[in-house]
């Protein structure tokens, strides 16, 4: 489960700010840095990068349309979406030390006014569609058009909420003019990629929703990204091919690029080990070993920006007490949990935002596990063992909770069983239950719930509200149902920042309320763990995106 609350979370995308104070006009230009990051990506062979080939993608999930403002966010959708249409910019995976960087897309360059309140991009010259028609600037002003009709209904449109006008100068100038300076302003008017008006136009909004295929019929199918969409068989199979209209003519290296629908992992698994596949995007830590030893694969291991915490319901005793749930917190053993589940790939979590992020407080060390310290702490709580059942008890009433978990998510479910044994030698009764992902939002949003294992995707500009706000708890997405006065005075002081850079001190101490408070205990941080076949050289996944650089894949003849 991940949060409802991100920057449409499940693609993986843009991850923090770019530095606007820093920046009034930057030229977008050169190799994107996040191309030559270090992280497992596959080596070139003799003789350089080869045109032609096709290479095998295997994914669990298929995708219900092109058209991302018509569906939810899904990680294959935002994938495959990402490769058949450009964004104004692009943001690169160079977030560990600093926010990152973007490169260029459709735009060259933007230029910020001197109050910050007006965003100029300036368009490459000579992009066209893949009919041949030019890209301007009139189709960036009728793509935030059609993102913030009602009709349309996107899920992401509050995202340009602030943005009060988009102006096409010229067809090579588009202006977003904002209604005031804050954080978000660039991811803001990034968000969602640029689409066709000369082809999309054609059916009137208020169709849209209902018109889910009408995007990818072949007479309205135009894209401007580095692939386009061959062939589709729903729950089947998605073709890529080379766009050759691409305003990179270099690229892309493949001829194709075809996703296989395998919705069972272990037969996903199989087709990989076999050959018949060439890239999965996420393998179980049990086949890693397995896949490390096989000279023709190649693990590539990416710490994600999603960590897995324990929601404490703070509005039902005795989990309204912080010091209860420290004291909890303290009684399991998170080391344990996380290396039985992932082995060598996750660490104990702090903090809602990962380790991997430059804003990251390494200050903060984990709670240690120490159950007679846990029972001490519940002890001045007034809770012991009246009754000698073994179980710590107030006011005649057993300190017992449920723990809920999705059904599907075998490393959730397998979590709560370690907390009910750990949790058992502090005199606790833990009870897990499994129970279905839409049943789980449902209970978590209304109350009804103690404890919830959950999955938390950090938001893109590190805005924490809505996972943490007291303005939160009403729709649903502060599972915790956590209210700090303090902490949303913080996340809102954070957010309308201009330069994020400056928000680093309310952000650490963001964290450390939240480390003190415990109104989620974080349990551990995961690697994703994409796997490649060696014959294909050139993938660098990254936790943007699995196919990230897919334009610059490519196979050697005759393999």
């Amino acid at each position: 489960m991940a949060s409802p609350a991100h920057r449409r979370l499940p693609r993986l995308l843009p991850f923090l700010l770019l530095v606007p104070s820093l920046v009034t006009s930057l030229v977008l230009a050169g190799c994107p840095a996040g191309r030559e990051e270090k992280t497992g990506a596959t080596g070139a062979g003799s003789g350089g990068p080869h045109r032609g080939g096709t290479v095998v993608i295997g994914w669990t999930a298929g995708i219900k349309s092109i058209n991302e403002l018509v569906i939810p966010s899904s990680l294959l959708a935002d994938e495959v979406i990402y490769r058949l249409f450009l964004h104004l910019v692009e943001e690169q995976p160079d977030y560990a030390e600093h926010p990152p960087t973007f490169a260029p897309q459709l735009a060259r360059s933007y230029d910020w006014s001197p109050d910050h309140k007006t965003l100029t991009f300036h368009l490459r010259d000579g992009l066209t569609w893949s009919d041949g028609v030019p890209v301007t600037a009139e189709d960036v002003r009728w793509t935030w058009q059609a993102q913030t009709d009602p009709q349309v209904a996107w899920d992401s449109s509050y995202m340009k909420a602030e943005i009060e006008d988009v102006e096409a100068v010229d067809p090579h100038t588009v202006r977003f003019h904002f209604k005031r300076v804050y954080a978000k302003q660039l991811l803001d008017a990034n968000e969602g990629a640029i689409l066709p008006q000369h082809a999309w136009g054609k059916l009137p909004f208020a169709q849209w929703r209902a018109s889910a295929d009408w995007f990818r019929d072949r007479e309205h199918l135009v894209v401007d990204g580095p692939f386009t969409l061959a062939s589709w068989t729903p729950q089947q199979e998605i073709v890529l091919a080379r766009n050759e209209r691409y305003y990179d003519r270099s690229r892309p290296y493949l001829d194709r690029a075809v996703v296989r629908i395998v919705p069972d992992q272990g037969n996903l698994s199989s087709q990989f080990f076999s050959g018949a596949v060439d890239f999965i995007p996420q393998v179980s830590p049990t086949d890693a070993e397995r896949m490390q030893k096989d000279p023709r694969l190649a693990l590539i291991a990416i710490w994600g920006r999603l960590c897995v915490a324990l929601a404490w319901n703070t509005e039902r005793p005795p989990f309204d007490d912080p010091e209860v749930r420290r004291a909890l917190a303290i009684g399991i053993d998170r080391k344990t949990i996380a290396e039985t589940l992932w082995g060598p790939y996750a660490r104990i979590a702090t903090s809602p935002i990962v380790g991997s992020v430059w804003a990251h407080d390494k200050s903060i060390t984990p709670w240690p596990y120490d159950p007679a310290e846990a029972r001490r702490l519940l002890a001045a709580k007034g809770f012991a063992d009246h009754d000698g059942d073994g179980l710590l008890d107030r006011g005649g009433k057993p300190l017992a909770f449920e723990v809920i978990s999705n059904a599907g998510n075998r490393q959730r479910n397998d979590a709560a069983v370690m907390l009910q044994e750990q949790l058992k030698k502090v005199g606790v009764r833990v009870t897990p239950r499994v129970i279905e992902f839409n049943s789980l939002i449902t209970e978590t949003k209304a109350g009804d719930f103690d404890a919830a294992v959950v999955g938390m995707g950090m938001d893109t500009s590190l805005d924490l509200t809505g996972n943490f706000h007291s303005r939160s708890v009403a729709d649903g997405s502060n599972w915790a149902h956590y209210k700090n006065p303090e902490l949303d005075h913080l996340m809102e002081q954070a957010a309308d920042r201009p330069d994020v850079l400056a928000a680093q001190g309310d952000m650490n101490r963001i964290q450390e309320i939240l480390h003190r408070e415990q109104p989620y205990t974080y349990l551990w941080e995961s690697q994703r763990l994409n796997a490649v076949n060696r014959r294909v050289h050139g993938a660098k996944p990254n936790a943007l995106f699995s196919l990230f650089n897919l334009q610059d894949w490519w196979v050697e003849p005759g393999r």
